[in-house]
């Protein structure tokens, strides 16, 4: 068995306190790491670290990008447990996504209406928590639509009460130590 984490955030970005502000949710962020250092965590966001208008797949990592300007933002880490056959999968999946990132885009109208529950889905564009989402439907880790058909990244703890992980740590990002994971 191999673990995965999914990486749930508030950073101090504006586009972040809004969220928190008309969802009410604190985590507003959500990411993929298949590091148990979380050294490369894998989302949708920012592709430049402070310009928040143009956006799409991204690496995140507290040495560089908008994780490095937010390295301590409140994180809350969830550890799901995997097979070594679906963490090979997982990993070839987002190396060969990674490569070809120029084809995925930012799903900003997803985002703006998902307060709403208002689901707008198109090819190869995602918001942070869709892409999470859609990540562990893929690789049969959570039914289709267990979580809702707009999903924000609040609601991936979900993933605890229906027994797929638990959240192995709480706090800052820049903290977490994989050694106590």
């Amino acid at each position: 068995m191999k673990a995965i984490f999914i990486v749930l955030c508030r950073t101090g970005t504006v586009l972040s306190r809004a969220i928190g502000k008309i969802t009410g949710d604190w985590f507003t962020h959500a990411s993929v790491s298949l590091d148990g250092d979380l050294a490369t965590m894998y989302s949708f966001g920012r592709l430049w670290a402070y310009n928040p208008w143009i956006g799409g797949f991204v690496k995140e990592s507290v040495a560089y990008g908008t994780m490095r300007r937010f390295r301590r933002a409140d994180t809350a880490v969830i550890k799901i447990m995997v097979t070594a056959e679906q963490y090979e999968q997982m990993q070839d999946y987002l190396t060969t996504m990674y490569a070809k990132r120029r084809k995925y885009h930012y799903n900003y109208r997803g985002l703006f209406l998902s307060p709403w529950k208002i689901r707008v889905h198109k090819c190869n564009r995602f918001y942070c928590s869709e892409f999470v989402t859609d990540f562990l439907e893929r690789f049969g880790l959570i039914p289709v639509g267990a979580l809702g058909g707009v999903v924000r990244p609040m609601q991936l703890l979900k993933l605890v009460e229906l027994g797929i992980g638990a959240v192995v740590y709480r706090g800052a990002l820049c903290q977490f130590s994989a050694a106590e994971n």
